[in-house]
């Protein structure tokens, strides 16, 4: 069989609900303010670095663009443009010196960091200065670069890449190269190279401070880095993919993982029209969303503040509901034992208030309805405590009369004289109108003038053991409470049995507040199936028809469990002895007056009130007297 789960009180279950509820709620913002905050700071950190990006584009161009204003302005010069057409010419040999002096004077006004290398349609060189040089020496190595060829596609315009310079040994250098025409024909009368350091472009992007931190590469228009960031990759070939993804019509801000690193980065770029140079930034997740994480942190904390409030308000007011709740439940959990009602409070909630006040008025009701029972209850205990007093065992009544005039017959008179006395003391007992407690000892001696009897009746026929633990002569006991257990095993145990000595063992011992006594023979006994039933049929405090002639182990039982309670009543076994065996409790209380006030407050909460405990009292003393009665227990 499923055991049955406790339920869960209200206030544990509204603050288990408003818990998960909280947490779903906190849990569902989470993932869309973060999806929401996240495309947002996207968005908008892919517009400023794009913004940011084509800013440094168009610094870069503008430093470029005044190179090649420099160089436009040397070269067309009259004294450049007629030493290099006469040597294109060959009327006369150029005077190379005087050339060179007149470049380094003329560069030395408009940018001393900058190199103009000429060479004419002869390969003969003419150079600004000696300081910073073009990294190849003569015309035929410089025709032999890659580049070199695509000059002559540009048709006018400077072409600007990535070449190396000697400054002191080899340096990166930007080189812009272009093809010089005589101004009077047009016809090409030499190339110009113009050599400035990578550095100059380092100074540029310092002074364009980035809005989060950022690797920057230039790259130019064949794939090479002319400028990087991390030094180590200046002249270096381009990622080949990013190369290409850039060349195309893709997005201007997209997601990449780098080559060098490996790691997964946002990369925005800006071509130049001008240099034909693209301008690329790259920048770190974690910075991108930097300032993400630190609002959504922040929101966070409120969040789980205002759920944390959320959830001390619903808990205040959840109590606020449930104790009221609780104390009328534990006022009806108390009412069976004391009779309680809950004390007269005013509620905020109209509902609680409608409920207390339908409950007094239940318990009103209630015990009008238990004081009229009662009434009738203690009517009927009277009228069978009268019927019990009345017959008190007629057939033993007359075989007691009958075995004094036998005895007397017999010629012992003084054997029936005191046979006279135990009767008689033993019918005081019995009616006897005082209270129905009484002490262990007196109920013991009313039991040794029942067995006197039948001792002169049955001679040495049956034994008799009493065993009784020291301290137990006060308490506080029924009336007749032992009696009608012995006599029970002899009529329907003993007497039963055709052969053989009887026995009956009474044990009295007190065991963790309990008071425990024991009545066995070795009788006849009963069937197992038949003293199951007669077991449940005092578990289930079963009582029989009044028309069955008096009161038996289940109103004992009954009576027991109405005064005290559980766990005090009776037990039934099978005894070792070989007979039947019976077991009442009683809970230990040596002082009367307590006693009988116990007595009378269990009473009252069965509903049957002090009377009904003393007709009841009787009742049990007489358990299993009448015939009828003991034969429906045996």
């Amino acid at each position: 069989m499923r055991a049955i789960r406790r339920p869960l009180p209200i206030l544990a279950q509204l603050w288990a609900g408003m818990f998960l509820i909280a947490v779903l709620v906190i849990a569902l913002t989470i993932f869309f303010n973060y999806r929401f905050n996240s495309q947002t700071m996207l968005n908008r950190m892919a517009d400023n670095t794009q913004e940011s990006v084509e800013q440094l584009s168009d610094k870069i161009d503008v430093l470029l663009r005044q190179y090649d204003q420099f160089a436009h302005l040397v070269v067309f010069d009259s004294r450049v443009q007629r030493t290099l057409a006469e040597a294109g010419y060959g009327r006369e040999e150029p005077d190379a010196v005087g050339l060179n002096r007149y470049l380094g004077e003329r560069t030395r006004h408009i940018a001393g960091d900058m190199l103009i290398h000429l060479f004419d349609t002869a390969g003969r060189a003419y150079a600004s200065t000696d300081a910073l040089q073009l990294f190849w020496r003569n015309y035929d190595e410089v025709a032999a670069i890659s580049w070199y060829a695509k000059m002559a596609t540009m048709d006018g315009h400077m072409l600007w890449v990535y070449g190396p310079a000697w400054r002191d040994g080899e340096i990166p250098a930007i080189i812009g190269a272009r093809k010089i025409k005589n101004a009077d024909d047009l016809h090409i009368v030499g190339d110009l190279f113009v050599v400035v350091p990578v550095d100059r472009i380092n100074r540029v992007i310092a002074e364009t401070p980035p809005p989060i931190e950022r690797k920057v590469q230039v790259m130019d228009p064949l794939g090479n880095i002319v400028y990087s960031t991390v030094p180590d990759e200046i002249g270096t070939a381009a990622d080949i993919g990013l190369f290409a993804k850039i060349a195309g019509s893709g997005p201007l801000f997209f997601d990449w993982t780098t080559r060098e690193e490996g790691r997964r980065v946002y990369v925005t770029y800006a071509k130049s029209a001008y240099s034909g140079w693209t301008t690329i930034a790259y920048f770190d997740r974690e910075a991108v969303y930097s300032d993400t994480t630190r609002m959504w942190g922040a929101a966070l904390l409120t969040i789980a503040s205002g759920a944390a409030l959320a959830l001390i308000l619903v808990g205040y007011f959840a109590w606020t509901l449930t104790k009221p709740i609780r104390q009328l439940a534990l006022g009806m959990n108390r009412l069976g034992r004391e009779g309680v009602r809950p004390l007269g409070m005013r509620f905020a909630s109209m509902e609680i208030s409608l409920l207390y006040a339908n409950y007094n008025r239940m318990l009103d009701q209630l015990k009008e309805l238990i004081d009229r029972l009662s009434e009738q209850q203690i009517s009927v205990q009277r009228a069978q405590l009268v019927a019990l007093k009345a017959q008190f065992r007629p057939h033993f009544l007359y075989n007691s009369l009958n075995l004094i005039y036998w005895t007397i017959e017999d010629g012992r008179p003084r054997e029936a004289q005191d046979m006279t006395i135990a009767l008689g003391e033993l019918l005081r007992y019995s009616v006897h109108p005082s209270s129905e407690l009484v002490t262990l000892r007196d109920d013991l001696d009313q039991l040794e003038r029942y067995l006197f009897l039948q001792r002169a009746r049955y001679g040495d026929r049956f034994r008799f053991e009493l065993e009784t633990e020291e301290g137990l002569g006060r308490q506080r006991v029924f009336r007749l409470m032992l009696q009608p257990l012995v006599e029970n095993a002899f009529r329907h145990g003993l007497e039963r049995k055709p052969e053989g000595d009887w026995l009956i063992r009474v044990r009295i011992r007190h065991m963790d507040g309990t008071m425990h006594c024991t009545v066995e023979d070795n009788g006849v006994g009963m069937e197992a199936g038949r003293l199951r039933a007669l077991e449940a049929s005092i578990a289930l405090e079963r009582r029989e028809d009044a028309n069955a002639g008096g009161i038996g182990l289940s109103n004992l039982h009954h009576q027991i469990r109405s005064f005290f309670g559980p766990p005090y009543g009776l037990r039934l076994f099978a005894s070792p002895l070989g007979g039947f065996g019976v077991t009442l409790t009683l809970p230990l209380n040596e002082d009367k007056e307590a006693g009988e006030d116990k007595l009378m407050h269990g009473g009252r909460a069965a509903g049957a009130g002090k009377e009904a405990y003393d007709g009841a009292g009787a009742g049990a003393g007489q358990a299993g007297e009448a015939e009828g009665g003991d034969a429906d227990d045996r």
